[in-house]
């Protein structure tokens, strides 16, 4: 008589949710689609994965690998606080060794923007093409001025709420997960070209997504007042997709041409329609531009 043999355990990179414990880290990721492979790394720090909402449909020419960092959405927190820039390209290699992928394509959004530019000067043979979507290299004297950078909303009925959550933001004023959750609410309204229906739908989305405050405050506290990739972009040797929203006010099309600027090998799309969520507000666009990128041998 024969003992049935076990089903062999699904490849990490089927289609679905998956974990894998990586630098000490319980990671979780979801993979969707088909096509080239391409690791998308979410913005925050301590934002959702699930932010991506869905990816513009971009699933349908590539593989999308979406990245819960360490610390947000799904995933595990760090040991011993662990949330620089170093710690989540770590990951992001780690875990391309792990799904077995030799030259991925890599795009970051936002704080995951950062992220995917560490990664692309410090692992330059792990990737064969950079997605830069509404991020910077550095943020130097921008970081003073609050209030100058939503002077284009003063005349909307929610800025003064909305200013008031973003100001104890960056003051630095709440002290758990549910109070940064409460101040999102407000402040991303701030993130769009224009906060109509198809921001509301979002945001009702993606409500109770949580935010986690412990990469936030290291990142906002500790990383970005003295925070300049810029020398370092130089070492950058793949070809580079910059988009940035015109009305993006917390990585701006002036940081997005700067980045340009220090790429060896870099195109900048500006997408007139949107803020800081051209995948939400251009999402046609969005999937044109980036199946264009993709497919281009």
């Amino acid at each position: 008589m024969t003992t049935p043999s076990s089903p062999p355990p699904p490849s990490p990179l089927a289609g679905g949710e998956h974990e894998a414990v990586l630098n000490g880290v319980t990671l979780h990721y979801s993979v969707c689609g088909s096509g080239p492979a391409l690791l998308a790394h979410s913005g925050g720090p301590g934002m959702d994965a699930r932010d991506w909402d869905d990816f513009a449909l971009i699933h349908e020419f590539a593989t999308v690998v979406a990245v819960h960092p360490r610390g947000s959405g799904l995933s595990g927190p760090a040991p011993d606080g662990a949330y620089g820039l170093a710690d989540y390209a770590a990951d992001l290699e780690a875990l391309r060794q792990h799904l077995g992928l030799e030259r991925p394509i890599v795009m970051g959004w936002s704080h995951g923007g950062m992220v995917a530019q560490q990664y692309a000067f410090t692992y330059p043979d792990g990737l064969s093409k950079l997605i830069l979507f509404d991020t910077s290299a550095y943020f130097g004297e921008f970081l003073a001025d609050v209030e100058s950078a939503v002077k284009a909303f003063r005349n909307e009925p929610w800025y003064a709420e909305s200013l008031a959550a973003l100001q104890s933001e960056w003051a630095g004023d709440y002290h758990s997960d549910e109070d940064m959750a409460r101040l999102w609410a407000l402040e991303m309204k701030f993130y769009f070209k224009h906060f109509g229906a198809r921001a509301e739908a979002y945001q009702h989305r993606t409500q109770d997504l949580p935010v986690r405050i412990a990469p936030l405050k290291y990142f906002n506290e500790r990383e970005a007042p003295t925070m300049d990739l810029r020398p370092r972009l130089k070492d950058v040797r793949v070809p580079t997709l910059i988009i940035v929203g015109r009305q993006d006010f917390i990585t701006t099309p002036a940081m997005a041409q700067e980045m340009a600027r220090h790429l060896p090998q870099a195109r900048l799309e500006v997408f007139e329609e949107s803020g800081h969520f051209a995948v939400i507000e251009e999402p046609e666009k969005f999937y044109q531009v980036v199946k264009r990128f993709v497919q281009e041998p």
